[in-house]
């Protein structure tokens, strides 16, 4: 089962002050190509657990939750990946020999992982600007699995028990939908999984995978009811309730997200701080600040390499609806020191701007 990370274009319609924008879509590679300044080499590292690989690993680039790109490293983990990024947007491309075309919106949303059998890759967010040229983004961690990821207690290691149970046709099913979505024919790819599901109801990852690209195609009904099924049939699938979250969020259904970044803080409170923040966001939306700061104080306890800038534009948010306007901006000015680029830094400096004049308005009346 894939991991999910949540990215800013997920989360666009969190907050009613804008807080992230939604990310644009993929160039062509034509338009792309012409201009040799808008190429950029991503070059890193992996590293497991210390040590060197066992074999070649396949690293991947993927934006929005889908791969973009993908290459192989060497036998000593090095690898170099090639992508064009463009200034304007236009709709999705698919991926080519030639590499991958991003919009410099899309840039912000995309991430960095690794694939290699028996080992758990970290991922790597890149940075918040694109650059051109050879970038070098740093190292990758890889960790080794245990044999049994299940007796690990290990929420990264989750497998769908009742998916495991499918019989051989539903899984042959379900391995040729991933194939035709890998290819981009995602018509043929819902015909698979639901071909899966019809020989096993209870195939929650075929349910989870189904939504997904209901959700891709904007038939966000289907795919909520898919989402819902995915759940229903295996209630600790933490991708389930991310999806489940994802979809009531682009329909600002505060309660729905609300719901379902409960289970994921329940299920899983110390692997991820984007569960934390995903519920943050509801709460804050619903108006129950005091629940909204429980949840974002312990994304940002979890967030310890700053990898989730937004949960310091979050907590100024919070911050100042209680009136505690000198906190507040701190919290935002941290944020647009970490993301001085972010596409709703304009808004960020309004906000903090009205935060620091009525901070030293209430100093001024305490003196």
């Amino acid at each position: 089962m894939r991991s999910f990370t949540f990215s800013a274009a997920v989360l666009f319609s969190l907050f009613p002050t804008s807080v992230f924008a939604q990310m644009a879509g993929l160039n062509s590679p034509a338009a792309a190509a012409q201009d040799a300044q808008n190429i950029t080499v991503l070059n890193g590292r992996l590293q497991a657990d210390g040590s060197a690989l066992p074999e070649p690993a396949n690293v991947l680039l993927a934006c929005d939750n889908h791969v973009r790109a993908q290459t192989y490293s060497d036998k000593k983990g090095n690898f170099a990946l090639t992508v064009y990024v463009a200034n304007q947007s236009s709709a999705n491309t698919p991926i080519s020999s030639q590499g991958t075309v991003l919009s410099s919106a899309q840039w912000i949303s995309c991430e960095l992982y690794a694939e290699i059998p028996g080992y758990l890759s970290d991922h790597l967010r890149l940075a918040e600007k694109p650059e051109r040229g050879r970038v070098d983004v740093g190292t990758i961690a890889l960790h080794s699995m245990p044999s049994d990821p299940r007796s690990s207690g290990d929420p990264r290691f989750t497998v769908s028990i009742t998916s495991l149970a499918a019989p051989e046709k539903a899984q042959k099913a379900f391995n040729k939908g991933e194939q035709e979505e890998r290819k981009g024919k995602f018509q043929a790819a819902c015909d698979h999984f639901k071909q899966a599901i019809a020989t096993y109801p209870r195939y929650a990852l075929a349910w989870l995978e189904l939504g997904r690209l209901q959700a891709r195609q904007n038939s966000f009904v289907d795919a909520q009811e898919s989402f819902r099924q995915a759940v229903a049939q295996d209630s600790k699938l933490t991708d389930g309730y991310v999806e489940l979250a994802r979809v009531a969020a682009q329909q600002q259904n505060w309660q729905a997200v609300a719901d379902a970044s409960n289970n994921l803080v329940q299920l899983s409170p110390d692997s991820s701080p984007e569960y934390w923040f995903l519920n943050a966001a509801a709460y804050y939306n619903l108006k129950d600040m005091k629940q909204a700061e429980n949840s974002i104080t312990h994304a940002l306890r979890l967030d310890t390499r700053h990898q989730l800038v937004q949960t310091e534009y979050l907590y100024g948010l919070i911050l100042g609806s209680k009136k505690d306007y000198k906190s507040a901006a701190e919290h935002i000015s941290a944020y647009l020191r970490l993301a001085p680029n972010a596409k709703d830094s304009l808004p960020a400096r309004q906000v903090l701007a009205a935060y620091q004049q009525r901070a030293e308005m209430a100093d001024e009346e305490q003196h």
